[in-house]
C-alpha cells in the first residue's frame, strides 16, 4: 500500500511519487476516521471488543421481569414485574443491534464453549433480539453494558419473535417462568443447546 500527496501545478493535478505506508500511519488513518478503540481497561466480563462491537458475559442472578398484558392475559398479569433467577448470559451489541445466549455454567466462557437459547420472548433462534421498546445505549464503550443489560430486561417482553424453542419445560417458556417464582437458582436442564460455539457466535454476529 502506497501513499500518494496531490500534487498542483501547471499541469493541474497529479500525484506524486509514493511512499510506503507504515503501521503508524494507519493508525492515524484510522484515529481520523474515527475508527479507532478507545483506551479503556477491561473488566474481567469483557470477551471481545472491537471499533463498532461488544461481547460480555453476565453470571447467573435474580431479576426483574416484565410481560405485555396482551387482551388481559391472565397468565402475563400473573408473571409481570416478578422477579426470577436467570442462567448465566452472554450478550453482544453492535450498533443499534443486540444477540443473546445463554450458558449451561455459571463461569466465564472460552471459544469453544457450547451456548443455548436464551429462554425469553422477543429473541429469535439466531439470538437476535428485538429491541422494539428498549432503550439503546447511545455510548458504544465498556460503560454501556449496563446500559444494555438494563434495557433489556427493564422493556416488556412481548411476543415469541420467531423462536422455534426457547426451553424443555413442558408447556414451554411461560409455564417455565411460572414454575421459577420464588425459586433462588435458574435449572440448566430447561436450556436448548444450540449449534454454536461463543466462537461462532461472535463471528456470526459480526458478520
Amino acid at each position: 500500500m502506497t501513499l500518494h500527496e496531490v500534487v498542483h501545478d501547471q499541469n493541474g493535478l497529479r500525484l506524486a511519487e509514493g511512499q510506503l505506508v507504515t503501521p503508524e500511519m494507519l493508525t492515524d488513518l484510522m484515529v481520523h476516521l474515527g475508527r479507532s478503540v478507545p483506551v479503556e481497561i477491561l473488566p474481567e466480563n469483557v470477551l471481545v471488543r472491537t471499533t463498532d462491537s461488544i461481547v460480555w458475559w453476565t453470571p447467573a442472578a435474580e431479576r426483574r421481569m416484565f410481560f405485555t398484558d396482551r387482551g388481559g392475559d391472565g397468565v402475563l398479569r400473573r408473571l409481570n414485574a416478578k422477579h426470577y433467577p436467570h442462567p448465566p448470559l452472554v450478550f453482544k451489541a453492535a450498533g443499534t443491534h443486540l444477540w443473546i445466549r445463554a450458558l449451561p455454567r455459571n463461569e466465564r466462557p472460552a471459544g469453544k464453549t457450547g451456548l443455548y437459547v436464551a429462554p425469553y420472548w422477543n429473541c429469535n433462534d439466531q439470538g437476535v433480539v428485538c429491541t422494539g421498546s428498549m432503550k439503546i445505549p447511545r455510548e458504544k464503550s465498556v460503560k454501556a453494558i449496563h446500559g444494555w443489560e438494563r434495557s433489556f430486561f427493564e422493556s416488556a417482553f412481548s411476543h415469541a419473535n420467531g423462536a422455534s424453542r426457547h426451553t424443555h419445560f413442558p408447556n414451554g417458556v411461560l409455564a417455565m417462568w411460572l414454575s421459577l417464582l420464588g425459586k433462588q437458582q435458574f435449572p440448566s436442564e430447561y436450556l436448548v443447546a444450540t449449534n454454536q460455539t461463543l466462537a461462532d457466535f461472535v463471528n456470526h454476529a459480526l458478520s
